[in-house]
Formats: structure tokens, C-alpha cells, sequence
């Protein structure tokens, strides 16, 4: 009976890494371009202090994100109703949360604009990089509503049935992105203006593509008159999305710490050597969740069957793939390190950034080595409905250990402990996580 859908099948090895292997890759090139983005074009053209300025700003995409996090539950809410049957309330739901969330951005684009320059000085911005972050974020602002909205839009195409539209939607923004940093940037020279005009076209693209889909009634979900409950749906919204909200906002408050302690230790230059080491590695990291997000579902499937022997297999399994993952990634970024300088760096950038990149590069991606293991125990502790000790995982890395780590160790070993600490917030963690296998050895015994 399992053998009869994708997910249900008894994979071998080789079928399970034939499986995982497209969304991997896409994940990969999707990020690859996204990063490309950043570093031909803003570090490359503009300076190695403009990426430091956007790195500064970190907490405020990532409020932002949260707060997508919160209000993209809303897929959630839809997808059980669906599973109701109740279609109608769910179009209206989706419908609903469309124009609420839109004017919640617009909300806060006034908000923004009126406390711009008091909040990047807050954040950090010094007198190098307040230029470069004003300059983008005063467009930023003004179409933050359609971010907000692309990332529901975003969220729905795989509950409509189409999948693919979600990775042809982040093909299309990236696309008209790169175009427009080249036309903007190289060609017209009107700086990190033109690094948000090209932001703010590829997001237009992307809400006009979406507006076609959902407006076409014959998707299973769609646009229609709203006629939800706010005051409810926001209480769904919450209650689903609450965890992802958190995170992100711990991840807001671990960036901003972050990017104080390494201003105090090497000012602008330190700032903007983390910001690419941090962006080389986080790209490839994205191979982690486009392989989580392909056997999450057949581990899930598994634990439904009640089949423990099969569940065991493929939660060990997944182990093996991460590893092999992780060695994979740690030797290519550790080989690519002239690739990866000539693509940030130019013979204008300090000989101390250089350096310090360099450096970087051998060190932070040895965090590999426990990080693929730590999101996917967490992962599985939410499918057997250890919800609460998953997000105890959650809270300990990106809150409790990434911030004494981002404190304790430069201020033991200075500037160069910088490197360190995501390798021992991880270690940290792969300890904590191991603590939890063990007291559920009948459950994880893998």
C-alpha cells in the first residue's frame, strides 16, 4: 500500500538521493543568483561598504520577515480548510489577508519613513555607511507593501497546485534584478539608488505574475470578495505562525548584537568581511532546507503509516545525505576562495578586508558539520509532535548560544574569534540536540 504514492515508496538510498537532487540544485542556483546579485554588483561596483550597509540593516529585513513568517501561517489556515472542503472560505480567507496585509505595509512605510535616520543609527550605521543604507532604504520603503504581499502570494502556489510557479516567480525576480543592477548600476552609475530600483521592478514583476494566476477563478485558490472574520483569521494566523515569528525575530536580535560586536572590533571593514563570508556560506546552506523540504514529507509520511522500521530507515538515510552534503560544501567553498574573492572584491578593496574574507572562508563553514544535523532533528521532533522541545532547539541556537557565543569568544580572542562563533553555537547546539535523541531513543532511535 505505501508504494503507491511518491512519498509513501520504500526508498533505497540511490532512489532517495535521485529524489532530493532537483530541489537541491534549485535551491542552490536560486540562491546562487541572489548572491551573485549582491556580490557583482554592490560589493563589486559600489564598494565593499555598501554591502556593509545592507549587512547593518540585517535586523530590519529580518522584522520584516518576520513578520511574513506571522502572516504567511495564513497558507496554513487555508490548507485545512481546503482539506474541509471549505474552499469558498478559504478564497476568502486568502483574499482577506491579501488586503490586510497591504495595508499594514503601507502602514509601515509611513512609519519607516518618518524614523528612517533615527533607526539606522540605531542599528549601527556610521558615518561610512549611513549614505549607502539611506539611499536604499528611502525606496525600500515605498514598495514594502508589495513585498509583503509577494511573499503570500508566494506561499499559495503549491496549495493551488503549482509548485513550479513559486520557483519561476524567484527566477523572475532575480532576473529582472540582475538586469536592472547592470543597467543601474554599471551602465547609469546612480549607486545603491539603482541596487533598490532594480529591487522594486523585479518585486512589480512578480506581484503582476502572481495577480494573473490568482485572479484566474479556474486555480483552485483565487481571489474573490472577502468576507472573513479579520479579528478570527488573525487568531489562526497566530496560533500557527507564532514559532516561525519568534525565530525570526530572535534572528533579528542575534544580527544586530552580531554586527555591534564587530564594529567595536574592526569598524566598517570587519562588518563587511562578515558580510560576504556569511552570504558565501548561507548560499550553500540553502542546499540544507531544499533537501529537508524534500524528505520532510516522506518522513512525515512514514511516521503516519505507524511503520517505525521504515520511519528509522529514512530518518537515517537523510543523516547520510546531509553528511555527504556537508563535505561536499565544505571542500568547494574552501577550494573556490580566489573565485569567491575576485567576486566581492576588487583591487580597490583593503588588503585587511581581503584577509580577513580569507580567513573567514576556512573557519565559518566548518558550522556545517553539526548545522545540517541540529534542523533536521528539529524538523523531525515537529512531525512526531515534540513541538514544544523543537522549538526549545530553535531557541537555544539562534538565541541563547549564537548570542554568548557572539559575545563571549570575540571578547576572549578578539577579532579573529569572530569566525568562531557560529562554528560553537552549532557545536553548542549538535550537544543539546544529541541530549534530546537520547531521551527519545524509542522515537529517533536512528
Amino acid at each position: 500500500m505505501s508504494n503507491t504514492t511518491t512519498i509513501g515508496k520504500d526508498f533505497s538510498l540511490l532512489e532517495l538521493l535521485k529524489f532530493v537532487s532537483l530541489p537541491v540544485f534549485t535551491r542552490l542556483v536560486v540562491s546562487f543568483l541572489s548572491t551573485l546579485d549582491d556580490g557583482l554588483f554592490i560589493s563589486r561596483y559600489l564598494g565593499q561598504y555598501a554591502l556593509a550597509a545592507l549587512s547593518i540593516c540585517l535586523p530590519l529585513f529580518m522584522m520584516v520577515d518576520a513578520l511574513n513568517m506571522l502572516m504567511g501561517s495564513i497558507s496554513t489556515v487555508c490548507s485545512i480548510k481546503m482539506g474541509e472542503g471549505k474552499n469558498d472560505e478559504a478564497n476568502s480567507d486568502f483574499s482577506t489577508m491579501i488586503i490586510f496585509v497591504f495595508s499594514i505595509g503601507i502602514l509601515l512605510s509611513i512609519i519607516f519613513s518618518v524614523v528612517l535616520r533615527p533607526l539606522l543609527s540605531f542599528l549601527g550605521a556610521t558615518e561610512l555607511l549611513f549614505p549607502y543604507a539611506v539611499e536604499f532604504f528611502h525606496i525600500y520603503v515605498i514598495y514594502l507593501p508589495i513585498v509583503l504581499v509577494n511573499f503570500i502570494f508566494n506561499s499559495f502556489y503549491i496549495i493551488a497546485g503549482k509548485p513550479k510557479f513559486a520557483m519561476f516567480s524567484q527566477v523572475i525576480n532575480i532576473c529582472f534584478q540582475i538586469f536592472f543592477d547592470w543597467l543601474f548600476i554599471v551602465r547609469l552609475n546612480i549607486g545603491m539608488k539603482g541596487a533598490a530600483y532594480s529591487n522594486l521592478l523585479g518585486n512589480i514583476a512578480v506581484f503582476i505574475f502572481a495577480l494573473f494566476f490568482y485572479l484566474n477563478k479556474n486555480n483552485e485558490i483565487h481571489l474573490v470578495k472577502p468576507k472573513s472574520n479579520i479579528t478570527d483569521l488573525l487568531k489562526s494566523v497566530l496560533k500557527y505562525g507564532r514559532v516561525q515569528f519568534f525565530t525570526s525575530i530572535a534572528i533579528s536580535i542575534s544580527s544586530y548584537i552580531t554586527n555591534r560586536v564587530n564594529l567595536v572590533l574592526g569598524q566598517e571593514e570587519l562588518v563587511a568581511a562578515y558580510t560576504i563570508v556569511s552570504n558565501v556560506v548561507w548560499m550553500f546552506t540553502s542546499c540544507y532546507f531544499g533537501l529537508l523540504g524534500s524528505v520532510s514529507p516522506i518522513i512525515s509520511y512514514s511516521y503516519g503509516e505507524k511503520n517505525n522500521s521504515k520511519f528509522k530507515k529514512i530518518c537515517l538515510q537523510s543523516i547520510k545525505l546531509i553528511y555527504s552534503l556537508v563535505i561536499f560544501v565544505i571542500l568547494l567553498i574552501i577550494s573556490s576562495k580566489k573565485i569567491i574573492l575576485f567576486l566581492y572584491l576588487t583591487e580597490l578593496s583593503s588588503d585587511n578586508v581581503k584577509n580577513m574574507v580569507s580567513y573567514g572562508l576556512n573557519i565559518y563553514p566548518l558550522s556545517l558539520l553539526f548545522f545540517g544535523f541540529n534542523v533536521l532533528v528539529q524538523e523531525v521532533a515537529n512531525i512526531i509532535g515534540e513541538h514544544k522541545n523543537s522549538f526549545i532547539l530553535s531557541l537555544f541556537e539562534n538565541v541563547i548560544f549564537q548570542n554568548a557565543s557572539v559575545i563571549i569568544i570575540p571578547l576572549l580572542f578578539g577579532a579573529k574569534g569572530v569566525w568562531y562563533v557560529f562554528v560553537v553555537c552549532e557545536i553548542l547546539t549538535f550537544m543539546l540536540t544529541l541530549y534530546f535523541v537520547y531521551n527519545n531513543q524509542e522515537k529517533l532511535d536512528f
